[in-house]
């Protein structure tokens, strides 16, 4: 039997037909012979469909989000992995997506490579959804005929920064709800409770004491236009402050730069930061990307442009001729520890094995910093919230009590 074929070899676009008892046998010995398949079947090629071009306007109006990037990426990964090839691979994920921007963006993905484009050029197009590091371990794996092994180390890779930003959010998730109670409760109290004591007060006659002054007061001002003022004022302020932190690089990098050394949060912050950078370089490197354009890709992938700017300089140290451990223990903002691992790699020639392992024992020392930062911030927010209202609820009853007691005596 005749099948006819598509794919890549030394990053070459190539067609040509085999002969085979099964598909699968064709597959076998096409792989055999270091080609990743893009297509492949019996009977003559049908060209009509590479001339559609998909849409990708519907893309701006609704966000695929990480969870669904890291199914499509597992799946594509598997079925790669079992010998498929790329376009069938693509149209089984696509005939399963419920996605309709995913199935127009693999639609565009397919026509692509059907007209000859490699999956990493076709996967370009669409850096909103498939980063520097996706596509440079794609590349990596059409390179040397190994997609269906970097498509397993992009799962990991997401699967991590996944986990990463759903501990951050949980860790985060029971202060701000605590936080919102006490914000509702407060208000509730200021608009509604505390002016019907105002009022049992007033016809009592009694001198306030200061607390009740001071909560009385607040509640005047929760209840004037004064406080819609503020609020209008402190959106205004916000948005100006924003605008101010986007235009100018020197004060976001300042920012940043405070955000990591902050009491709880910081060390949340920077066990992700660290964690993503050495994943992502590790996997990189092992593609057989350069140190140098590695450390590119790795910087690009993190937000913090204090970070960002420590991995300019490092590159260009790196870049004249200083060793990578030296040139990070110089920028002052990578712990000791990664520092140490990196250095025993680079004398030792396992520097990847080494990045891996720092990859490990942040992403550990991370989760250990998520643990710790929630069991203080829980009791804190806690105790906060009780004493806020316990003096608001004090303030409202002292001038019960004088009442009581200038009664009895």
């Amino acid at each position: 039997m005749i099948f006819y074929w598509k794919g890549l070899q030394r990053n070459d676009f190539k067609s040509g037909e085999i002969e085979a008892l099964s598909q699968d046998e064709a597959v076998f010995k096409l792989k055999s012979d270091g080609i990743i398949i893009t297509e492949i079947h019996s009977g003559q090629p049908d060209l009509t469909a590479s001339q559609k071009k998909g849409s990708i306007d519907s893309f701006l109006k609704k966000r695929i989000t990480e969870s669904e990037l890291l199914l499509f990426t597992k799946k594509f990964s598997a079925m790669i992995e079992a010998g498929l090839a790329i376009v069938p691979a693509l149209r089984m994920l696509q005939s399963q997506s419920e996605n309709p921007v995913l199935v127009e963006i693999l639609e565009s993905v397919i026509n692509k490579v059907n007209a000859g484009i490699p999956l990493s050029k076709s996967l370009e197009d669409y850096p909103e959804l498939f980063d520097n590091v996706y596509i440079s371990l794609v590349k990596a794996g059409e390179a040397g005929g190994s997609l269906d092994t970097f498509m397993r180390k992009i799962s990991i890779n997401l699967e991590k920064k996944l986990k990463i930003l759903r501990s951050l959010k949980g860790a985060l998730m029971y202060p701000i709800a605590l936080l919102t109670v006490a914000i509702v409760v407060v208000a509730i109290m200021m608009v509604y409770v505390v002016p019907i004591f105002v009022g049992i007060f007033g016809a009592g006659g009694v001198k306030l004491p200061l607390p009740t002054r001071i909560i009385m007061g607040i509640s005047d001002f929760f209840r004037s236009y004064y406080m819609i003022a503020l609020v209008a004022a402190a959106v205004v302020a916000y948005q100006v402050i924003k605008s101010a932190f986007k235009k100018n690089l020197k004060l976001r990098i300042k920012l940043d730069e405070k955000k990591l050394s902050m009491p709880l949060f910081g060390k949340l912050l920077e066990g992700s930061i660290m964690a993503r950078f050495s994943t992502v370089l590790s996997n990189l490197i092992a593609g057989g990307v350069g140190l140098i354009e590695a450390m590119e890709i790795a910087k690009n992938s993190i937000s913090n442009e204090y970070v960002r700017q420590a991995l300019d300089q490092v590159k260009r140290d790196i870049y004249s001729g200083k060793p990578f451990a030296g040139a990070l223990r110089e920028a002052k903002c990578f712990p000791p520890a990664l520092c140490g691992f990196v250095e025993v790699g680079e004398e030792t020639g396992k520097l990847n094995d080494m990045l891996t392992t720092i990859a490990t024992f942040y992403e550990e020392e991370f989760d250990s910093a998520v643990a710790n930062f929630s069991q203080l911030l829980e009791p804190i927010m806690i105790v906060f919230l009780g004493v806020v209202i316990g003096f608001i609820l004090l303030a409202m009853y002292m001038p019960i009590f004088n009442m009581g007691a200038a009664v009895t005596s």
